[in-house]
């Protein structure tokens, strides 16, 4: 290959200290989670932390703390439409203006202290790469595009925020498993038989152009030439030229037509909506930039918006929240905007 009617734990404050106590291998796992907070991790840094943590089982056990400590703060995102949540993240934000490694750290040892029973599933605010994410063989940023070829004849092209990783590659077949995100493949005729595993579904296809979206229990398939076999428990499906599906926890959809110029939009850097609800634009946004939009005004969220912009001035879409519809924005480190 190229290329919940719990009592809330506490929020911790990030609190500049020196956690001296750390043995140099936690100490080093704490760091690799603060780049995450500092937004600074790109695919070649991924894979020099999946390098460090597969050293040995210690460095394993280390990073797995790491990331306990900071999933027990999934809450955060439970909340993030509430005052209470946007008050929480305004004291982790509040200062300095990009938080050091060693308030990350320090942070990490406040929230073991006081929230480490609660495990979530995803990180805060999707603010760093779950675990599994991070897992994967290949793997786009924030923003990051990625051309991949598996095979001869066997290509991809992977849109932001997308992580895949390979089952199986051989000259008599090859199995891939989208985890999260968006990919446009394209087989030629003389590939071997190619399979695509997404949120317990699977598509296979030969000589075909397909573009598939995965959002955790969710997938969107369109085939843009070609044919494909969609299958998800026991049910299944052909697909040709200009239709697509979806199938997630209530089984598979029915076949649409495809909107090619909006399915592939992304690969010439472009997002565009169409009368399409403010807190659905905002989630698609978020794909694209480091840190978080946050709404909390579910008035505004309902409202209708059309808008064109090209994927790296994003934040343009703020503007237009602000102007159009009167929402008032705060801007916290991180990339973290408050939209009320």
């Amino acid at each position: 290959m190229t290329t919940q009617n719990e009592p809330k734990p506490m929020i911790p404050a990030i609190v500049d200290e020196n956690p001296a106590d750390l043995d140099p291998i936690r100490r080093e796992a704490y760091e690799w989670i603060a780049r995450f907070m500092a937004g600074d991790m790109m695919s070649a840094d991924v894979d020099a932390m999946k390098m460090w943590y597969r050293q040995s089982p210690e460095h394993k056990n280390a990073y797995a703390e790491a990331r306990r400590v900071w999933q027990s703060l999934g809450p955060i995102a439970n909340e993030s439409r509430h005052d209470s949540g946007a008050a929480a993240i305004i004291q982790m934000a509040r200062k300095p203006a990009v938080p050091s490694r060693r308030m990350v750290i320090g942070g990490l040892m406040a929230a073991a202290a006081a929230s480490a029973a609660y495990v979530a599933v995803r990180p805060p605010l999707d603010l760093w790469p779950s675990y599994t994410e991070l897992m994967a063989d290949v793997r786009t940023g924030a923003g990051e595009r990625r051309q991949v070829v598996l095979v001869e004849n066997v290509s991809l092209d992977l849109n932001t925020r997308t992580s895949i990783a390979l089952r199986q590659q051989s000259s008599a077949a090859t199995q891939i498993e989208l985890l999260t995100g968006e990919a446009a493949i394209s087989t030629g005729v003389s590939a071997p038989p190619f399979t695509v595993i997404a949120a317990g579904g699977r598509v296979t296809a030969a000589d075909a152009e397909f573009n598939l979206r995965c959002d955790g229990v969710q997938a969107s398939i369109s085939c843009l030439r070609g044919r494909l076999s969609v299958e998800r428990n026991g049910q299944s499906m052909s697909l040709g030229g200009g239709q697509q599906v979806s199938y997630g926890g209530g089984g598979m959809g029915a076949v649409d037509a495809v909107d090619r110029d909006s399915v592939t939009a992304w690969q010439r850097g472009v997002l565009t909506f169409d009368a399409v609800p403010v807190d659905r634009v905002i989630a698609e946004v978020n794909r694209y930039r480091p840190g978080r939009i946050i709404l909390m005004n579910g008035e505004i969220g309902r409202r209708l918006l059309n808008a064109r912009l090209k994927v790296d001035e994003t934040d343009k879409i703020i503007v237009q929240i602000v102007h159009i519809f009167g929402a008032k924005a705060r801007q916290l480190p991180g990339g973290i905007v408050l939209l009320t």
